[in-house]
């Protein structure tokens, strides 16, 4: 596969906790991928990219409660431009600036920062837009997203970044909602009754969806009601992130649930 990068003169340089890319003249459309090891240096320190002199991302690491100081500890990372000028980066975090844990091990933490185009393929960054985590980059069809992996978003409309931790409601065979704020994911499971709507689910039955929305408890700490085309929302400016209202049709493809960083579903079973 790494056959397929190619080396230009200042197209990926690293500084500090800045990633700079050149995308100008012959660097346009040249792929590449470097692996780096970041030395972290705060409790929750940024990642800055700049395309040209121009910061275009900032994404903040945000720690989880059983490692709540970064600061001293290194992310293992790969960062990659494609040929299509997407950019992908992500890393694993470790107490060593040498080896990093496997997905297998115990406290196995990484990393997926939220994939963009380059200004050349802007167009591509707003057809995203509210679009969901598979469209984005984030996950993958036929690949199961561990949990330890959390996904740094940036926001389509405040540009500021938030972390969201996930989890396979297939394989736990059970459907999700999201509050009105998206601050509160409800899991309720597929025994719970007949109506629960399916992960890949299609041809959803909108009244009885609404009828059975009706039997769900309310949020204990969100606002509003569970809905299953409630979007997940911005926590900065609560701008729609993964739109389901405007994009009902990917709703039923989207099966990792999702929370804010350090915060559990709720689960409940009781129709």
């Amino acid at each position: 596969m790494l056959g397929i990068f190619k080396k230009s003169a200042n197209r990926l340089t690293i500084s500090g906790m800045t990633v700079l890319i050149g995308n100008e003249g012959k660097n346009a459309g040249f792929s590449l991928e470097r692996e780096h090891v970041f030395r972290l240096g705060e409790r929750e320190p940024t990642i800055t990219v700049e395309e040209d002199g121009e910061t275009i991302r900032i994404y903040r690491m945000q720690a989880i409660d059983t490692n709540p100081e970064l600061t001293g500890q290194f992310l293992h990372s790969s960062i990659r431009i494609l040929p299509n000028s997407a950019v992908m980066i992500d890393g694993i975090i470790s107490t060593s600036n040498s080896s990093r844990p496997t997905w297998k091990d115990a406290g196995y933490e990484a990393v997926r920062f939220h994939p963009f185009y380059l200004s050349d393929k802007k167009e591509e960054n707003e057809k995203l837009v509210g679009m969901g985590l598979f469209s984005r980059g984030l996950h993958f069809g036929g690949t199961v997203t561990p949990s330890g992996v959390r996904a740094v978003c940036v926001c389509d409309q405040c540009k500021a970044s938030f972390t969201l931790q996930h989890f396979h409601a297939g394989f736990s065979e059970v459907q999700y909602f999201y509050s009105d704020d998206s601050r509160e994911t409800l899991t309720v499971p597929y025994s719970a009754t007949a109506d629960v709507p399916r992960q890949l689910q299609k041809g959803i039955d909108l009244k009885i969806l609404e009828t059975m929305e009706a039997a769900l408890p309310t949020p204990n700490f969100g606002k509003g009601q569970f809905r299953y085309y409630n979007s997940f929302l911005c926590p900065h400016c609560q701008a729609p992130f993964i739109d389901f209202e405007q994009h009902k049709d990917i709703r039923p493809g989207e099966y990792y649930g999702n929370t804010l960083i350090n915060v559990r579903p709720t689960h409940w079973a009781n129709i």
